[in-house]
């Protein structure tokens, strides 16, 4: 349960929707956020100080297309595998719920997804944290863990996420390490 205190934290907060927070992902946090965000590293640490916690990736489930392997982008086939993979990112994150896990998916959503996530979820009111570092921060981390996109592709990504507004939270992790952002994760779960 969320208590009303004030965040004491130093990181920035961008975006806040209280209205939607009167009970923190008892069992159910989506991390979205760009490529590069930070998502895997805060959601493996996040879930390393539970006491039963599943990691879902997307990028994971994804990866099992192997033959057309497309993009959301890349036409009906991308948009098709894209749906796809959230259904059964959506059936494993019910699994593991059931089974008496809390549940942290990663993913970078869309308007699209998140009605089907939040549909699929409804039960467990699963609750959206965005992280969205500055672009050069973004890119510099990009860059470091290997290319998987384009230079377009990363800054189409980031440009949509800059607009995406579904989310119960938006942190800028420019400059703020892994550790303080679970810090202020761990406070609210």
């Amino acid at each position: 349960m969320l208590s009303r205190r004030p965040f004491n934290f130093t990181l920035r907060v961008i975006g806040f929707r209280p209205r939607q927070l009167n009970r923190w992902a008892d069992e159910m946090l989506i991390l979205s956020g760009p490529t590069a965000a930070g998502k895997n590293t805060v959601g493996t640490l996040l879930a390393r100080q539970r006491e039963r916690c599943a990691v879902i990736d997307f990028d994971l489930v994804r990866a099992m297309f192997v033959q057309p392997h497309q993009p959301p982008w890349a036409g009906e086939e991308g948009k098709t595998q894209q749906l796809l993979g959230v259904q059964q990112v959506c059936k494993l994150a019910e699994g593991f719920a059931e089974a008496g896990w809390e549940v942290v998916i990663l993913d970078v959503l869309s308007e699209e997804t998140v009605k089907l996530y939040r549909q699929l979820l409804q039960p467990y009111e699963p609750k959206i944290v965005q992280l969205l570092p500055e672009f050069s921060e973004l890119n510099r981390r990009f860059c470091e863990r290997g290319v998987c996109l384009t230079d377009e592709e990363l800054a189409m990504v980031y440009e949509e996420q800059c607009r995406y507004a579904d989310y119960d939270l938006r942190i800028d992790n420019t400059d703020v390490a892994p550790e303080k952002v679970v810090e202020m994760f761990s406070s609210l779960l």
